[in-house]
């Protein structure tokens, strides 16, 4: 299972809240977007850091996520 895979587990909004991550200009801009308040955010991204076993907070780690990523938008262009 992929670091990516494994982090999806974590709950329904694992990917959705990784994906706003990667996408956005900012933290509180992925929580306008997720509708949820920026600390619930952050909450939630640490869990998902925690089972990536990596951050996605810089700029490397963010890059890392966006290209994990790609293949999982190409495998599922509706979600």
């Amino acid at each position: 299972m992929s670091a990516l895979e494994h982090a999806a587990t974590n709950g329904p909004w694992a990917l959705a809240t990784l994906d706003a991550i990667a996408t956005a200009t900012s933290l509180r801009d992925a929580a306008r977007a997720l509708h949820v308040h920026h600390s619930t955010l952050q909450d939630r991204l640490l869990h998902a850091e925690t089972a990536l076993g990596c951050g996605v907070r810089d700029p490397a780690g963010r890059l890392r996520l966006q290209l994990a990523l790609v293949p999982r938008r190409a495998a599922h262009p509706q979600r």
